[in-house]
Parts: structure tokens; C-alpha cells; sequence
């Protein structure tokens, strides 16, 4: 999906590449750091089990 939307020219940031918990707020302050706080701004929120690997992450738009 990442890749899918980095074709479009959809900006795209990842927040985590670990399996570690983000809080709350830090999840709204990578939002918000990488796109700004703009009413034109949708966040979509991936989360991919997998499964044990070491790719577990969120990706945000």
C-alpha cells in the first residue's frame, strides 16, 4: 500500500518500524510534524500483523 501510494504521488510517512507502542500523542505529533494540522489533511492508519516478523509498522497519510 505504501508503495501503491507513493506511485500516485500520495505523500506517505511511516511512524514506526519496530514493534513498539506508540502513545497517543505521539502518534498525533508525527501526524501533525509531517503534514501540519490542516483541515485538508486525511490520516489513514495501516496497521499490518506480521505474523512475528520484523516489519510490523503504521503508516500514516
Amino acid at each position: 500500500m505504501y508503495d501503491r501510494f507513493e506511485d500516485l504521488g500520495v505523500p506517505v510517512a511511516i511512524t514506526r518500524d519496530t514493534d513498539r507502542t506508540l502513545s497517543r500523542s505521539e502518534r498525533l505529533s508525527t501526524m501533525t510534524d509531517t503534514f501540519g494540522n490542516d483541515e485538508n489533511v486525511i490520516v489513514l492508519s495501516n496497521h499490518i500483523n506480521a505474523g512475528g516478523s520484523d516489519s510490523l509498522y503504521y503508516k500514516y497519510i
